[in-house]
């Protein structure tokens, strides 16, 4: 089964664990429509300068990590809030 991805740009820090991402692409052949804004509470990261321990997290550690930066998340499922679950990792400069 593919797994939807969506990117865009780090913007405001919700918690040590979640942001908001202001989408500027979305995967062709996504089973789900997106919008231009979305809530994405990270379940898996792969993110420069976030430590490997969530314990560690903070939101002033995940808005140095995030914060317009271009974001890859590939979408595991969204909650019963509209907040998309999703593994995120720093999108390659200018490739995807």
């Amino acid at each position: 089964m593919m797994t939807d991805i969506i990117w865009g740009n780090g913007s405001e820090i919700l918690s040590s664990n979640s942001f908001i991402l202001n989408v500027t692409h979305r995967k062709n052949g996504n089973k789900l429509d997106y919008s231009d804004v979305e809530k994405i509470k990270i379940i898996e990261a792969d993110i420069p300068g976030l430590p490997q321990n969530e314990s560690e997290w903070n939101k002033e550690i995940l808005g140095k990590c995030t914060h317009e930066a271009f974001l890859k998340c590939e979408i595991q499922s969204r909650d019963e809030s509209g907040m998309i679950l999703a593994k995120v990792s720093h999108s390659g400069v200018g490739g995807y």
